[in-house]
């Protein structure tokens, strides 16, 4: 998997600040070799600003990958996956304020997704030069799953956007200009067990992501995505070790506040589930699964080592809910990346970083109230309201020092 050298760029920067401990040293500099996804957030981070001493540009990033496959590889290339995340829709992130984005539906947002982002990201995947990449797409986060279940509950933003098709006419013309190109593989998001895990939202989201899917070309073919990204840039577990989401576990102890009848306690029942279901629907038995790991390990000294009688001292999730999604605290590094990590599970692709551990989640910063120009401001959940969240966030997509050591101390499995 592709190394970003952004990143590493960014962890040398926390590295000058631990150097009085030889511990967290040593974990700074093995960070510096995880391959993490290449957020598109807005248009200016196809072109980047490389030359000027910026970021890394979509060219430059797959120009460097294919450099990375060239040096690992003998007389024989070896495959090679980059992950990039597609994340500029008009009115983006509805239901929240931290990563509201550049374009408004109302200002021709469409037009200028259409054609100034996602064309231009389509011309430059299809050169020639990179089709001997794996090139992985994990398409508008959070997007899809807020139109099920946050319109008609007061979420005004949401509401307009459903009313209007901008999530779905976006997503479906992304769907449809990639799924030419052959070495392309789309994972619509399909958020996380805490958000669509109960029965009825599982039953939207099949539903949903179907007509959705096949709404994107003429011959309605549900087989030109490779599948879904769960957990993206959410702390949901892998696993819960000691318990599962059996009638009486959730009907018990504080499992029933906490979960919410929610049978689906960590993402591997999520997916799971979710697969069975969405082939009996009609996709096909290729239909396939990433997981993002970056935060979801847990390995603070508050994980329970063993089960309990009561379900809430055994979670080794620690938010007070699930809900929680804002710089969250005694989060660490969960798995690390790597391709078809589960041989029970052939349908799991891998383990991936589709968040960069350390890339803030948004600012906790209550005076925050406008927009920036990438359009991201404070949202209460990343406050001192949310007892979860850390304080001295910057805004989304900035780098979290803090935050990084302490994913870097609670990672697990820990890191060597």
């Amino acid at each position: 998997m592709y190394v970003d050298p952004d990143y590493g760029t960014q962890v040398a920067q926390s590295l000058t600040r631990v150097t009085a401990s030889a511990t967290d040293t040593a974990l700074v500099k093995a960070a510096a070799k995880f391959p993490t996804a290449v957020w598109l957030d807005r248009i200016a981070a196809i072109d980047g600003a490389k030359s000027t001493g910026g970021a890394m540009g979509l060219v430059d990033h797959l120009d460097a990958a294919v450099a990375q496959q060239k040096a690992l590889s003998g007389s024989t290339l070896k495959p090679m996956a980059i992950q990039l995340v597609v994340y500029d829709l008009p009115d983006r992130d509805c239901a929240a304020l931290a990563s509201n984005g550049e374009l408004s539906s109302a200002n021709d947002g469409m037009t200028k997704y259409k054609t100034l982002y996602i064309d231009r990201i389509a011309e430059i995947l299809a050169r020639p030069a990179y089709a001997g990449l794996r090139i992985v797409t994990v398409i508008e986060p959070d997007s899809f799953p807020n139109m099920l279940t946050n319109v008609g509950i007061g979420k005004t933003v949401c509401d307009s956007v459903n009313s209007k098709g901008v999530y779905v006419q976006g997503i479906q013309y992304t769907l449809n200009k990639l799924s030419t190109l052959k070495n392309v593989y789309m994972y619509l998001d399909i958020a996380h067990s805490g958000w669509l895990g109960w029965d009825n939202n599982r039953a939207k989201a099949i539903d949903g992501f179907k007509t959705l899917v096949k709404g994107a070309t003429t011959s309605g073919n549900l087989g030109i995505i490779r599948g879904f990204a769960s957990n993206t840039a959410n702390y949901t577990p892998l696993d819960e070790p000691y318990f599962d989401g059996t009638d009486n576990n959730v009907k018990s102890g504080g499992t029933t506040e906490f979960y919410e009848w929610n049978r689906m306690i960590d993402e591997l029942s999520y997916t799971d589930k979710l697969r069975s279901e969405f082939v009996a629907a009609g996709f096909p038995d290729t239909l396939s699964f990433i997981i993002d790991t970056s935060r979801n390990g847990w390995g603070s000294a508050k994980r329970p080592t063993g089960p309990a009688a009561d379900v809430d001292d055994m979670r080794i999730d620690r938010r007070t809910a699930r809900g929680n999604w804002c710089n969250v605290k005694d989060t660490g590094i969960g798995e690390r990346p790597r391709a078809n990590p589960d041989a029970a599970r052939p349908h799991l692709d891998a383990f991936v970083f589709v968040k960069p551990p350390g890339a803030s989640d948004g600012t906790s910063d209550s005076t925050a109230n406008t927009p920036n120009a990438e359009g991201k401001r404070f949202d209460a959940m990343c406050g001192s309201g949310n007892v979860d969240a850390l304080s001295g966030a910057p805004h989304a997509g900035q780098w979290f020092h803090d935050q990084f050591l302490m994913l870097l101390r609670n990672a697990s499995p820990a890191i060597k």
